[in-house]
């Protein structure tokens, strides 16, 4: 089975290895691969650290981080061929890299499967950032290679001007889910392909974290979650355009489904506007769909009753 790679970007200071850090210390199930350029600024806790040899070190929980110095190319590789390889690789771009080429070596190598880019920005800052002569153009290519823009800091701004920034992204990045934030924390089930494809076989979706931080971050009610099992066969072209017509506020969405006139089983999966359907090579499973979002999102009535009309 092909590991998915997931890319995080974002320009210095975003929060970036902030984001990496709240995923490792997240109950996820997996074991990650973190491939950074230098791992030192990876504050990684004491009781989570097992082993530290040369460019790698290893966690107690499985995950490993490595520094991929000026090969990222073949850093992966030597993950990929690993007796263990990991179940999930994320590489943290450099602050002033352009995300898209890093993803799309996930889409040349098959044992490499392109999950996200996940492009954090500083709530604050960006729209400044994106207007400096000497930065400006890498702060809009970052944008616009994400699939998921993480709008970080969002602590620093009240309500009206977090919208007005959201509204700002939306034209930078229109392809892309937004979602806020505050100290860089968001479930792993919304930013990993990984993540949500092991709570699809599940009845419940946990989306809520608590990393034990005094501060004010987002909790299960920032987000909404819908998991639905699904009973038949679906025809492709009315299933795309339901998939074309979800909203905005559905910022992930992974599943099982069977096609009307394909064999086997689908596995689809959305992420910000991109989805994707590709033939099943796992184990057979139920069929079911999960849905992740803000709490703007249909709730499962809805969504059902939609599904049900296709």
């Amino acid at each position: 089975m092909a590991i998915p790679l997931t890319v995080i970007g974002g320009f210095l200071g975003a929060g970036k290895t902030t984001l990496l850090n709240n995923l490792l210390a997240q109950d996820t199930g997996l074991r990650f691969a973190v491939l950074v350029n230098d791992f030192g600024d990876l504050a990684v806790d004491g009781d989570l650290l097992a082993a530290h040899g040369g460019d790698t070190v290893t966690l107690a929980n499985g995950c490993i981080c490595c520094t991929m110095g000026d090969d990222l190319l073949l850093a992966l590789m030597q993950l990929v061929r690993r007796d263990d390889p990991p179940e999930h690789i994320l590489v943290e771009a450099s602050g002033v890299a352009d995300p898209r080429p890093i993803a799309d070596i996930a889409v040349l190598h098959p044992g490499l499967e392109r999950d996200a880019v996940v492009v954090l920005a500083d709530a604050e800052l960006v729209e400044e950032k994106a207007e400096d002569q000497y930065v400006g153009d890498t702060i809009h290519r970052q944008l616009a290679a994400a699939d998921l823009v993480i709008l970080n800091k969002c602590d620093l701004l009240d309500d009206y001007d977090q919208g007005e920034v959201c509204r700002w992204l939306a034209h930078q990045a229109p392809n892309a889910g937004i979602v806020r934030a505050q100290h860089a924390e968001v479930p792993a089930s919304l930013l990993l392909g990984a993540a949500l494809r092991a709570e699809t076989a599940n009845e419940s979706v946990p989306v809520g974290h608590d990393h034990g931080h005094n501060h004010n971050h987002a909790h299960a009610d920032a987000f909404r979650s819908v998991s639905l099992k699904l009973e038949r066969e679906l025809e492709e072209a009315a299933f795309l355009r339901f998939v074309a017509g979800l909203p905005e506020s559905i910022l992930r969405a992974k599943g099982i489904i069977r096609l009307r006139d394909k064999p086997g089983q689908w596995v689809f999966q959305l992420v910000g506007r991109r989805h994707e359907l590709r033939p099943a090579d796992g184990t057979p499973s139920d069929d079911r769909l999960v849905f992740l979002g803000t709490p703007e999102m249909p709730d499962e009535a809805a969504l059902r009753d939609l599904l049900d009309a296709l």
